[in-house]
């Protein structure tokens, strides 16, 4: 009597599902891998402080009339100035001489150091900027205009503290007039504040921390601004 023969077994039918079950774990762990990076770029990423609604008239130490339309779909730097500050002016103008030569080849971020000082005539700007070595720089405006809007522009808008006048007896000398908020504002190309640095930090920690983070605030507006439909 013959014996039964055996079916033999289609090997495909044994490495199919393998197969599909390895390659349903490498796209999972891809996914969490993806995951991972998202929300490490979400962490990464500066929040929305508020949004700059309206236009700013200004006149540039060149002498020239212009306006916050002027630079509109940029990244803004923004800070207080005034020419003969004798409480951080000068140190900020500095770190940020530093910030401007690293990014000198993205045309789309305009610095504006605003002067807080309605006695600072476009001439008197021009010889505090050129005095520490900047040369004009059509991406880099020394501005006045309306003391009130100027004010109203920083504070409200940019959400910096309030200037304060500094009583007579308190001064370092006759020209320190004035005590003023020395963090630098980032704006987004769609006009939102997105970052506050406080670089003149007194604290080398903390200075450390902030002239890292503006950096990084900047290189994400910058990606971001890249990536935009």
């Amino acid at each position: 009597m013959e014996e039964p023969t055996q079916k033999r077994i289609n090997p495909w039918t044994l490495w199919i599902p393998i197969i599909l079950i390895a390659l349903g774990v490498v796209i999972f762990y891809n996914y969490l891998w993806a995951m991972k990076l998202k929300g490490e770029r979400d962490r990464d990423k500066p929040a929305i402080f508020g949004r700059v609604e309206n236009d700013v008239a200004f006149v540039e130490r060149s002498g020239k009339n212009v306006s916050l339309y002027d630079v509109k779909g940029k990244i803004l730097v923004i800070s207080w100035v005034y020419t003969r500050c004798s409480r951080g002016c000068a140190g900020v103008v500095g770190k940020l001489m530093k910030l401007r030569e690293e990014y000198a080849d993205q045309k789309n971020i305009q610095f504006i150091s605003v002067t807080l000082d309605e006695e600072d005539t476009p001439e008197m700007l021009q010889t505090f900027a050129s005095g520490l070595g900047i040369e004009d720089d059509a991406n880099w405006w020394f501005v006045n205009g309306k003391k009130d809007d100027l004010r109203l522009f920083m504070t409200r808008a940019l959400q910096l503290a309030p200037v304060k006048d500094i009583p007579e007896a308190q001064r370092l000398g006759p020209d320190d007039k004035y005590e003023h908020d020395l963090r630098v504002a980032l704006v987004d190309g769609k006009a939102q504040l997105r970052s506050l640095c406080d670089i003149m930090s007194s604290d080398p920690a903390f200075a450390e921390f902030w002239d890292k983070k503006i950096r990084k605030d900047l290189n994400y507006l910058i990606e971001e601004q890249r990536k935009a439909p």
